[in-house]
């Protein structure tokens, strides 16, 4: 069934449901220029979005009983536009139109039962990924990492300034060298050697569904400026009207499905560098050599964090010693040049005092990991703060029973509350629209 879109009220402005749509177009371009509409053979979509890709990526699979395949053709240098319209419940419309470079066709193959239709998946990126694949650049610079991130992609990758966004933080700064790399390849170095200076969290730099670039710290993502989107039920009642404006707001924020990850395994973390490290320094200009211990307990307490609740307990210990006692669990082991620049600023300085910091929110990042499935919204991107509400696992009455003092609200206190998004899935199949997130969170909700 190709992927039309539905659930828009006839005769009305208004959608149905949450996931409604329409698709269309999904124009196709091949190598002499020729454009055709494919939506009618798209049977199944999927647009994703992540804190750790630089681009979007779409996955289309195509079913073909015209021979499109190979009378088109399809050789390998083709171009994808994907054009979706959606509204609010009010009536307001949306539009979303979006390009992609094919770069890889995984799957081809014919039905058992219908020997005359072939299947074929296309998976296309975004035109900068594609650019940045063909082409090397080398040149110095002197200027912080959003700046050059900038350049490279507005000079180098055809992107319009207007569609590059950083989060505003004060930016680690270096000179250096260039040395002929791709594009994409130095933005991700750049990302990984740089840091917000107030509170030393890392970058992500990734793509949103809107085409936008984004450069922005850990830091800012969790920060109260990034407003909670929307809270989200793991509910499987209904207690609403059908077709009723609480009907559609119910259905909006409730989890069709949730599989947990909670990785609490302070040993794994540990030896990422969570709670403490050796960070070894040796500057080879001069043959120094220094150290610094990182320390969870003295050095994090101030750092932002989602819920800003300690994970580890001080009470815990191991013979005689804390898990913060333990600096060798994780240890680094880096070559600086004091004497490169005047200044000394350059990227290897950098990590002096920013690298046992980057590692030990990378590291208490995956604290709580979920993967959940909501009705479709476009709205749901990488980088967004939701709220997950997560019911008891008892029985409401005998909690009531059970407990001298009960809580009106029947709510997990440990596994409810704030989430960022790491990833989005937007999948359109058999004509509905869900998407599929990854969240996650870095600290715990309850006091320890």
């Amino acid at each position: 069934m190709a992927i039309i879109g539905k659930n828009l009220e006839i005769g009305s402005n208004k959608a149905s449901i949450p996931s409604a749509y329409k698709l269309d177009h999904i124009f196709i371009t091949n190598y002499k220029g020729e454009r055709q509409d494919i939506k009618f053979l798209a049977v199944k979509m999927e647009i994703s979005e992540s804190l750790y890709s630089q681009s979007l990526t779409l996955k289309l699979t195509l079913k073909d009983s015209t021979n499109f395949i190979e009378e088109f053709p399809i050789i390998g240098q083709e171009k994808i536009e994907v054009i979706l319209n959606y509204k609010k419940r009010n009536g307001d419309p949306k539009n979303l139109k979006l390009k992609f470079f094919i770069t890889e066709y995984p799957t081809y193959g014919t039905s058992d039962k219908q020997v005359f239709v072939q299947v074929i998946t296309l998976v296309g990126i975004s035109e900068q990924s594609y650019i940045s694949n063909q082409k090397k650049i080398s040149r110095s610079y002197v200027d912080n990492s959003a700046n050059v991130i900038e350049k490279i992609l507005t000079e180098d990758l055809n992107l319009p300034k207007r569609k590059f966004k950083h989060s505003g933080d004060s930016i680690s700064s270096s000179k250096g060298i260039i040395s002929n790399q791709r594009p994409m390849d130095v933005i991700e170095w750049f990302r990984r050697q740089s840091y917000a200076e107030d509170s030393f969290s890392p970058f992500f730099f990734f793509q949103t569904l809107n085409g936008k670039y984004r450069l922005f710290s850990l830091s800012s993502l969790i920060s109260e400026d990034n407003k909670v989107f929307d809270k989200y039920f793991d509910s499987r009642d209904f207690n609403t009207d059908p077709n009723s404006d609480e009907d559609f707001r119910q259905r909006e924020q409730r989890i069709l499905k949730v599989s947990s990850d909670l990785k609490l395994n302070k040993s794994i973390q540990s030896r990422r560098g969570a709670f403490a490290s050796q960070n070894n320094y040796l500057d080879y200009s001069n043959k120094t050599y220094t150290k610094y211990e990182y320390d969870y307990s003295t050095d994090f307490s101030d750092k932002p964090s989602l819920e800003g609740k300690k994970v580890i307990s001080n009470k815990f210990l191991i013979g005689d010693d804390k898990l913060t006692d333990f600096t060798r669990a994780h240890c680094e082991y880096i070559s600086v040049n004091s004497k490169s620049f005047e200044d000394n600023n350059n990227y290897n300085n950098m990590s002096k005092v920013s690298r046992h910091f980057i590692n030990a929110y990378n590291a208490l990042f995956n604290t709580f990991t979920h993967d959940i499935r909501l009705n479709g919204n476009f709205k749901l991107n990488a980088g967004r703060k939701i709220q997950l509400e997560f019911p008891k696992a008892i029985d409401p009455v005998a909690y009531r029973d059970l407990s001298k003092n009960p809580k009106s609200h029947h709510r997990n206190e440990f596994l409810s509350g704030k989430y960022l998004i790491t990833s989005a899935i937007h999948e359109f199949s058999d004509d509905e629209y869900y998407v599929n997130l990854r969240v996650k969170r870095d600290s715990f909700s309850v006091d320890l």
